[in-house]
């Protein structure tokens, strides 16, 4: 390996050791969010801003959860199985309820305003 191959090495890896650290811890570090997880259903209001029916994922700009002391902001949710997406399309207005999955929220019923 020559010296220069050597110092881009070195570079990317110090570049990027921040970015998956926080990768790492995910939620986290998300300024002004614990990540307290409910016991039980938790409803919220939001937008629609992007969906995937085949995968069952769905992004939503939502309002501020406060039982999970979660501000207002956009992120993806896994849809259970038993929830009907047919008929939801980005831009809809919907109401929705979260709870906990395996892996954060889990969104267990979805309907448009």
């Amino acid at each position: 390996m020559n010296l220069k191959t050597l110092m881009i090495a070195a570079v990317f890896g110090l570049t990027l050791s921040p970015v998956l650290a926080v990768a790492e811890t995910g939620m986290k570090s998300m300024s002004g969010m614990d990540t307290k997880e409910s016991t039980g259903p938790v409803q919220s209001r939001g937008v629609i801003t992007a969906i995937n029916t085949e995968k069952r994922k769905i992004t939503l700009n939502h309002e501020p959860i406060p039982e999970l002391n979660w501000p207002r902001m956009t992120m993806g949710f896994s849809v259970a199985p038993e929830v009907d997406m047919n008929g939801l399309k980005k831009d809809d207005s919907v109401t929705f309820t979260l709870r906990p999955a395996e892996k954060g929220q889990q969104v267990t019923a979805i309907s448009k305003q």
